[in-house]
C-alpha cells in the first residue's frame, strides 16, 4: 500500500532539557514517512523543500525509500524551526517558511490513504480539500491539524489559536490533543472527542499527558503509558497518527491500530534519541503494542 503524505519537510535546531543542540530534519513527511516505513508502505510526499537543503538529507530520505522529486525543490528556503524544549512543553519559533503545497499536485498523486499533517500554511484549505477529493483506493483520509493552530508573532515566536474553523467533512480520522480539542469544539475531553465524532469523523485520537484516547462508534478506549524520561519528544504526534493509519488499513482493527500506536510512540521515546534517530524498529513496535492490547481501557457510551 502507498501512504500520501502532505505536509513540509523542515529542518529543526532542538534544544533539549539538557541544553545540547541538535540538527535534525524533520516534519511529518520524514517522521510519518519513515514509520509508514516500519511497517511495508510505500510513501508518496505532497512537499517542499529549498535549494538549501542539504544533500546528505536527500541521501537519509533516498536511504528509507522517500523520494523527493526536482518539482519540490523551491527557490523559497526550506522551513525552519527552533524547538527549545521547557519541563513538559516546548517553545517553537519560525525562522523561514516554504511555499504552500498545490492542489494541482494532490489531484496527480496515486495513493492508497492521506495523512494531511500540515505545520504551519502549507495545506491550503483548497489542498484540503483536494485530498478529500482524491482519497486514494482505501477512502482514508487523516488529519492533524497542528499546523492549522500555528500563528507567527515578533521575531517569529509560535502561538496557538484560540479557535479553528475547520471543514472537517470528509475527514475519517483525527488526532487532536486538548488544546485542539476546545478550539475546534469549545469543548474539552471526551465531550470535546465527541463532538467531533458528530461532524462525521470516524476514528478520534486524543492525546493528553500519558494518556492516548481513541473515541470509535460508541466505545471510549483509552492507553495509559508510563512516564519516559527522553531528551527530545519532537515527532511523537507523527509516530503515533502514521502508526494507527497503517496499523489499521493492514488489520481493519481500530483497537489493535490505537495499541500499535501507543506502542510505536512508547518505542520512540525509549530510544533516548533525538530527531529522526528515535524512530523505532517494527519488532519492539510490535512487542509494545501487544502489551498495551492486554492493558487498554474501554467504556461503552450511551
Amino acid at each position: 500500500m502507498r501512504i500520501g503524505i502532505a505536509s513540509h519537510i523542515v529542518l529543526d535546531t532542538i534544544r533539549s532539557a539538557d541544553e545540547s543542540v541538535t540538527e535534525s530534519i524533520g516534519g511529518p513527511p520524514c517522521y510519518c514517512g519513515t514509520t509508514s516505513r516500519r511497517f511495508g508502505f510505500d510513501v508518496g510526499l505532497a512537499t517542499r523543500v529549498g535549494r538549501d537543503f542539504p544533500q546528505e538529507m536527500h541521501k537519509m530520505l533516498r536511504n528509507n525509500d522517500i523520494i523527493l522529486s526536482d518539482r519540490q525543490v523551491s527557490n523559497t528556503p526550506t522551513t525552519r524551526f527552533s524547538l527549545i524544549s521547557e519541563g513538559d512543553s516546548r517553545r517553537l519559533v519560525l525562522s523561514a517558511k516554504c511555499d504552500p503545497l498545490a492542489a494541482d499536485e494532490i489531484k496527480d498523486m496515486k495513493v492508497d490513504c492521506w495523512l494531511a499533517s500540515p505545520v504551519i500554511d502549507e495545506v491550503t484549505p483548497g489542498v484540503l480539500a483536494a485530498i478529500k477529493q482524491n482519497r486514494g483506493k482505501k477512502d482514508f483520509v487523516m488529519l492533524d491539524p497542528q499546523g492549522f493552530m500555528r500563528t507567527v508573532g515578533s521575531e517569529g515566536q509560535v502561538a496557538l489559536r484560540d479557535q479553528l474553523d475547520l471543514d472537517l467533512s470528509g475527514i475519517t480520522a483525527i488526532k487532536v490533543d486538548s488544546q485542539e480539542i476546545s478550539a475546534l469544539t469549545g469543548l474539552q475531553g471526551l465531550e470535546g472527542m465527541q463532538a467531533l465524532r458528530s461532524r462525521g469523523i470516524k476514528f478520534v485520537v486524543s492525546t493528553e499527558h500519558r494518556i492516548i484516547h481513541l473515541l470509535f462508534e460508541k466505545i471510549h478506549y483509552w492507553i495509559k503509558m508510563r512516564d519516559i524520561d527522553t531528551p527530545d519528544s519532537t515527532g511523537a504526534g507523527d509516530v503515533l497518527c502514521a502508526a494507527f493509519v497503517c496499523a489499521y488499513l493492514k488489520e481493519k482493527d481500530p483497537l489493535w491500530a490505537i495499541c500499535f500506536g501507543a506502542g510505536a510512540v512508547r518505542a520512540a521515546l525509549e530510544t533516548k534519541q533525538v530527531g529522526l534517530a528515535k524512530i523505532p524498529q517494527m519488532s519492539k513496535i510490535e512487542q509494545n503494542a501487544s502489551y498495551f492490547y492486554n492493558t487498554v481501557g474501554f467504556q461503552q457510551l450511551s
